[in-house]
């Protein structure tokens, strides 16, 4: 019974013939009755006392090695506290007993055995078995400790072997629940009521991002999982007569990933009533420092190249100052196309094209370079639609942003509890929103009605996991137990379709209206199709609930790119013929004509730098095409 036996091929076949062994004797190999009279680790805590009082009893776990020395079985048996060595011999538990444990028992498989401690010739502190008994037969083994897992994804989409592989990462688990813990105990110590308020809303509010959508089948109407922890029911609970509330809860949104941030994450969010950005900043300061004492033991920390000690009193940053400082931009007072020229300097992507957007893309390019701790204050209020204005200049509000290691970590305004104030601010949404910008925040009216039947004033504040990920040094997914995976399936699938790309690419320089580009790349990609046949169809259609279907797409991605000058079209033509690319040509004959006699015709009378390009279209191997295409910006 070798310890390597995981390595083979066949392993979990072999193990179903030593389940169908075990079923012939009459065995159960999934019982539900355990006896346990200690955990391993007790029985190590106290093991002199045990052996020498010579006591037997019972103790469980998962075998994690196996040792076969002739009529003796070494194994490791492990629970939750720790791990025994275990001493199996055919002369304690009898021959047959014996012969069975040999040819059944694996390693992975959970066993409950009866002994007493004793200590080895060689001085090693074990368990002498008397009687086994199996209670999980394990059909697959557990990678090799010293391999575990390799590929990223899969450890996470087997996130139980790699706890199981890795006890630093349940020591890791163990402290964000202790994270958690310390928040809890802290914001109940200072007077706050613990609540609870809806995931599911048919308006959702409370921050600018985009929601996850469903269907409530009994209403029969359209809700969305909320994207705050409750920011607008807890300030109808100031409304109500609570004066201090929190909850810890999940929030999703249905935005892109990043090591730092996943559609589903737990946060925390509070609302006190009768008091002002300047208090919450004075208690958030005291809730990190505690976390970071209580959980860490210890103010000082480095995580992703940045340096900082949440000890003593924090720096103030001026969001508008801050900005102007780094860009030479005055957010408030700049057009959007000086925005958007200044942007482009700096060669960084924004997503959204309205003032909002530029101004917190301006912000996102300069927080990079703070390390923090700092408080962000005044923020403008175009990218502030819930906090109140400050009293010196109308443009900014009374918000605070916690800084840390270049990233927000923690969100907390003056509640707006004006209600005038507010409908004219989600009305301004409410635009954005009909402007395409699905980031910004949908108006609740109910809420406006709230605040006319009036609300105190109130601070309210947020942060979520990502200070722990932060704290601890690691990504938001490594700090969350089950963070969501594509399947292997998925995966795979994802990886054949990416593995060739069509790029089509209009020529600016030739000025053409919008439906001679819609035209081009109507042709193009036609003639792409028409060349490369059935071979790009995975698969023909896919079928509804209700048996209809609906056809599918080509399995590889066509992107829209655009190029400034006939002389760059030329340029890439010339590089994906040296490449044995794809091409796909569209002239401005092309477009003029359907006469194919007429095109070859003129195209004939000409040299190529005199043939006017409209478009091209270039498709081979993803790698090889994005290189080729990645200096054309994408169309707009």
């Amino acid at each position: 019974m070798a310890e390597n036996k995981q390595s083979k091929p066949d392993e979990r076949q072999d193990r179903i013939k030593k389940l169908e062994l075990l079923e012939k004797q009459k065995i159960n190999a999934y019982p539900a009755k355990v006896n346990r009279d200690f955990v391993i680790g007790e029985v190590l805590g106290d093991f002199k006392k045990l052996e020498k009082s010579g006591k037997e009893f019972f103790i469980v776990g998962r075998l994690r090695s196996l040792r076969e020395h002739g009529n003796l079985v070494f194994a490791d048996l492990q629970d939750e506290s720790g791990k025994i060595q275990l001493a199996i011999s055919k002369k304690n538990i009898g021959a047959d007993e014996y012969k069975l444990f040999t040819q059944t028992i694996d390693v992975s498989d959970f066993i409950e055995v009866k002994g007493k401690c004793f200590v080895t010739h060689k001085g090693q502190e074990s368990f002498e078995v008397l009687e086994y008994k199996i209670l999980s037969k394990a059909l697959r083994p557990i990678p090799a400790e010293h391999f575990g897992l390799q590929d990223e994804e899969e450890k996470l989409r087997k996130r139980y072997l790699d706890i199981l592989l890795n006890p630093e990462l349940k020591e890791l688990m163990k402290k964000r629940a202790r994270f958690w813990e310390v928040t809890r105990d802290f914001m109940k110590a200072k007077g706050f009521f613990e609540v609870e308020t809806p995931s599911l809303e048919i308006t959702t509010g409370g921050a600018e991002a985009r929601p996850f959508k469903t269907h409530h089948n009994d209403f029969d109407i359209d809700v969305y999982m909320r994207i705050s922890v409750g920011e607008l029911w807890q300030k109808k609970l100031m409304a109500a007569g609570f004066e201090k509330t929190f909850e810890i809860g999940r929030v999703f949104r249905n935005e892109g990933s990043s090591p730092d941030h996943l559609q589903e994450f737990t946060n925390m969010e509070f609302y006190w009533a009768y008091a002002n950005y300047e208090d919450g900043m004075k208690l958030t300061q005291e809730l990190y420092q505690a976390i970071a004492k209580e959980v860490f033991e210890t103010t000082k920390f480095k995580t992703r190249g940045y340096e900082f000690d949440l000890a003593g009193e924090w720096d103030r940053i001026d969001y508008r100052e801050e900005v102007k400082k780094q860009t030479g931009i005055d957010v408030t007072k700049a057009t959007e196309a000086t925005m958007k020229k200044k942007i482009k300097e700096l060669k960084i992507r924004y997503e959204g094209e309205n003032k909002e957007r530029l101004t917190d893309t301006l912000w996102k390019y300069c927080r990079k370079n703070i390390t923090g701790p700092a408080f962000l204050i005044n923020h403008p209020e175009l990218v502030s639609p819930l906090a109140k204005r400050t009293e010196e200049d109308e443009k900014l509000t009374q918000r605070f942003q916690i800084i840390i290691a270049g990233s927000e970590i923690g969100n907390g305004y003056s509640e707006l509890n004006n209600p005038v104030d507010q409908r004219e601010r989600f009305e301004k949404q409410q635009k954005l929103l009909e402007g395409g910008d699905d980031e910004a925040m949908m108006p609740d009216w109910e809420f406006v009605e709230m605040l006319e039947h009036g609300m105190p004033p109130t601070c309210g504040f947020g942060f979520g996991e990502r200070l722990f990920a932060f704290l601890a040094d690691k990504t938001a997914r490594e700090v969350t137990l089950f963070p969501l995976v594509k399947s292997k399936e998925i995966q795979d699938s994802k990886k054949a379709k990416q593995t060739n790309i069509a790029v089509a690419i209009i020529n600016n320089e030739v000025k053409l209206e919008n439906w001679q580009k819609m035209n081009t790349i109507a042709h193009l990609n036609a003639a792409f199709g028409a060349r490369q046949g059935r071979g790009l169809i995975m698969q023909d259609a896919i079928t509804t609930k209700d048996g209809q279907d609906i056809k599918l797409n080509i399995q590889h991605a066509i992107m829209i790119r655009q190029a400034e000058s006939q002389k760059e079209i030329l340029h890439l033509i010339q590089q994906a013929k040296e490449k044995d690319l794809e091409i796909t040509e569209f002239t401005r004959e092309m477009l003029e004509s359907t006469d194919d006699e007429k095109i070859v015709k003129i195209t004939a009378n000409k040299n190529l730098d005199e043939v006017e390009y409209l478009g091209v279209l270039v498709y081979g191997k993803k790698p090889v095409v994005d290189k080729l295409t990645e200096g054309f910006e994408l169309y707009k």
